[in-house]
């Protein structure tokens, strides 16, 4: 029997729904991707320990709070987080390492045991956050090509 002109549009907005969730859970994914490569990888974030990049975290909601100092990290929860994802959900990624801020932004002056510091920013995140729109369109390229079985 031939399915009804309803029953094909409510699968189709069934279909199209699922499919925007892909992406925009990718596109978040490739977000932390970018985050996370280092400069000696072709990204922005300053890499010595890795400590700053695993300290990057995500949460539904609010933004992930800062850690103690000289706290190590084990690595990201972006993935388990993004998962749990749905449609309307705000996610927010956020480096937790004490020192993210400087890294990023750059410091001049005195820290709080009287070193002095003269640091240049990386701007790593304002850099992924300007490449936002490009990562939407590669997640978007990607589960289009899920869909239709191709190889992306």
């Amino acid at each position: 029997m031939a399915q009804s002109f309803a029953a094909m549009v409510d699968q189709w907005t069934r279909d199209s729904e699922a499919r925007l969730l892909a992406v925009f859970q990718r596109a978040v994914e490739l977000l932390a991707d970018e985050l996370g490569l280092s400069r000696s990888n072709g990204g922005r974030t300053p890499y010595r320990t890795g400590n700053l990049v695993r300290s990057l975290v995500a949460r539904i909601g609010d933004m992930p709070g800062q850690g103690g100092p000289d706290q190590k990290y084990a690595g990201s929860d972006v993935g388990a987080v993004v998962a749990q994802a749905i449609l309307g959900d705000a996610i927010s990624l956020g480096f937790q390492a004490n020192y993210a801020r400087r890294m990023n932004y750059g410091f001049v002056g005195m820290d709080e045991t009287g070193r002095l510091y003269n640091q240049a920013g990386a701007g790593f995140v304002e850099y992924a956050a300007s490449v936002w729109p490009t990562i939407v369109e590669l997640a978007a390229e990607e589960i289009k090509g899920q869909v239709m079985g191709r190889a992306v």
